[in-house]
Order: structure tokens, then sequence, then C-alpha cells
């Protein structure tokens, strides 16, 4: 199923808008979380390949508004610029397994990277501080995974964040800089989608009126970040991703219908 099918049928269109909505209301309390919500829920619905397609441009308008916000922006983006050019040599190979790969094997892999993303306390007690030893080589080994877990599957915030977490980053610096990354590894897989054929005009339109609900997701939940208890917003989340996680496992297996 392509994108413009999806998003022109009702009930396609009224789906993915509904999880956009909740990615977008996600990222606003947290900073962070839009693909690692939108690709699996969207999958579930259709395959990976256009989950990530479907979810492309709305990604890019939210973490283009996330890299900006907050002060000192620029200087911080440049202090880091090194890590988006890894993610984006990364998200290039990436990009090609997720055309070419089967569409079985990605939902494994999606699957298998989101309960990583669930896990990732647990590789925090790992000692890790060869990479603030070494940051730039660190950096590049771990730009370029998560380059190549977004052009994959939609998701590189596990290695970043453990990381960014080492180096000591700023909450502030580190919302930014990862939104960087997340911004520039979505554009490079615009570019090699389109380069493959793989955007028609009719697709991208109707993907418009999806970023305007991520968008208003997104404020409410900017709006919202001061009243809403996080630890129970991770609960929540937390809870969604094993569901996730589990029901494509079932689809690859053949346990549970595919659409």
């Amino acid at each position: 199923m392509g994108v413009a099918e999806l998003l022109g049928s009702p009930w396609g269109m009224a789906s993915i808008c509904a999880i956009v909505l909740v990615a977008g209301f996600a990222h606003g309390l947290s900073g962070f979380g839009f693909p690692v919500i939108s690709t699996p829920m969207a999958a579930l619905y259709t395959d990976v390949r256009t989950a990530v397609l479907v979810t492309l441009i709305p990604n890019i308008v939210i973490n283009l508004i996330s890299a900006i916000s907050g002060g000192e922006w620029r200087a911080n983006l440049r202090r880091h610029f090194w890590m988006p050019v890894y993610v984006l040599v990364g998200t290039i190979a990436g990009t090609q397994v997720v055309l070419r790969a089967p569409a079985n094997a990605l939902r494994v892999f999606l699957s298998a990277v989101i309960v990583l993303y669930l896990c990732q306390h647990r590789l925090r007690a790992v000692d890790w501080m060869v990479l603030a030893r070494h940051p730039r080589a660190s950096g590049m080994g771990v730009g370029l995974l998560g380059g190549f877990l977004s052009g994959t599957v939609n998701v590189m915030l596990p290695p970043l964040l453990i990381y960014f977490t080492t180096l000591g980053l700023a909450p502030v610096v580190m919302t930014q800089v990862l939104n960087a990354c997340f911004l520039v590894g979505k554009v490079t897989q615009a570019a090699v989608f389109a380069a493959h054929g793989q955007f028609i005009a009719t697709g991208l339109l109707l993907t418009l009126p999806v970023c305007g609900v991520a968008l208003a997701g997104y404020a409410v939940g900017r709006r919202l970040q001061p009243r809403i208890s996080m630890e129970a917003y991770r609960r929540i989340i937390r809870g969604v991703l094993w569901a996730m996680a589990a029901l494509l496992m079932l689809q690859a297996g053949g346990l549970v219908g595919k659409r």
C-alpha cells in the first residue's frame, strides 16, 4: 500500500491523523519521541516502508521546530555539528535497506529496535565512559548507527541518547542536538526516497493535513508539559510501545492479520 492509497481513504487518513496527533503530543511533552511512536503505530496498519514514508514529512516539520526551540540553539548546534553529518551518511545506507528489505524482516527489526529503546535504561548501567574519553571517534560510530536505524525504521534515539547522556549535555542542548540529528536524518531519507521515485505529488499533498494535525498535537503537548507528571507519561508510553513491539512480531509471524 502506497502513501496516496493509504491517505486517500477516509479510514486511512483518520488513522494516520490520530497517530500523528498522539505522537506530536508526546513529542511536545518530552522534546523527542515523534518517530518512535508514529512509525510502529502506522506499521500496524500498513508495511514499515509505507509507515516511514507517511510519517516522514510530519517528522521533518516537528524536528525543525524542536531543533530551534530554546536559547542559544545556533551555538549549540555549531558545537556538535559533526553528529548530524554522521547521521546523514548512516541514513543513506539505512534507506537503501528499507527500500529493498522484505516487509516481515522490517517488522521484526522495528520490533527489536523498540525493545532496545525500552531497555536502554539497563544499557546505561554499562560503563560508557569510553565514549566521553573519545568523543569524536565514538561519535562517528554512534552517529552512523543512529542514522542507519533512522533510515531503516525511523528510530535512532537509543544510541544517541546514551552518547549524549554520557557526555553530560544539558537537557535543552541535548534536545536541540537530537532534533537536529532527527531533522538531517529525515531530510536525507526524503531525498533518497525521492531519488527512487517513492514520492508522488498526490501523496505529498495528502501529507499536508497530517502535518497540521501533528503540529496541533505538538502545541498541546508543549502547553500541557508543566501540568503532566512525566513519570506517569513514561509509564503509559512504555506500555503502548511494549504492546506495539509484540503486535509487530505477531504480524511478522502471521499470527495476527496484516493490513
